[in-house]
């Protein structure tokens, strides 16, 4: 690649990720390293780690998408331990308990993460009821593949490998690999 393309692409990357984090709202705490666009949106706040890296410039979705972090509400609390790789649009929603990512923690392209459902099912009560709430944590050292969903109430255990595509609800022991939709137990790492 010629000198002049590796410059403009540089700067375009480095523009892009300044803009998002300028029209942030939500409060972080700690430093992130943003290869790709990273928005912080909401009243609640992002916990992170160190040495925390968000997106991947040889991957999917790099040049068209960002990272979406969103605390929700002023209590809601996203959390991202030391050491964490998530590649490119990555959304994490937190409206209640809260999402916490352990260390060392990678996370795939297209990854979604929510502790809440939203809304009730009940066609009646879908505006202005009360949707089902329940904290999200995902143990250390675990690989989370390509497009996976982890649902309100979910829990990963340590060095366990969730397949890309899995659709987790759900308590997970440590060192399994999970996949499926709805996720289960496939074998033991």
């Amino acid at each position: 690649m010629r000198l002049s393309s590796r410059i403009v692409r540089k700067l375009v990357r480095t523009l892009r990720s300044l803009f998002y984090r300028m029209i942030s709202t939500a409060k972080v705490e700690g430093k992130f390293r943003a290869v790709s666009p990273v928005l912080c949106e909401g009243r609640g706040k992002v916990c992170v780690g160190e040495k925390v890296v968000l997106g991947f410039v040889e991957d999917a979705d790099f040049w068209t998408t960002y990272s979406f972090l969103n605390p929700r509400t002023e209590g809601a609390v996203i959390s991202i331990g030391s050491g964490t790789q998530i590649c490119n649009h990555f959304t994490a929603v937190a409206e209640g308990p809260g999402i916490e990512i352990g260390e060392n923690v990678l996370i795939g392209t297209g990854v979604t993460i929510l502790d809440s459902d939203f809304h009730e099912i009940a066609p009646s009560m879908r505006v202005g009821g009360t949707p089902k709430m329940g904290h999200v944590s995902i143990a250390n050292n675990v690989w989370i593949g390509e497009r996976a969903v982890i649902l309100k109430g979910s829990k990963i255990g340590e060095n366990s490998v969730v397949a890309a595509g899995a659709v987790v609800c759900g308590e997970f022991p440590a060192n399994v690999v999970i996949g499926g939709v709805p996720a289960k137990v496939i074998r033991a790492v």
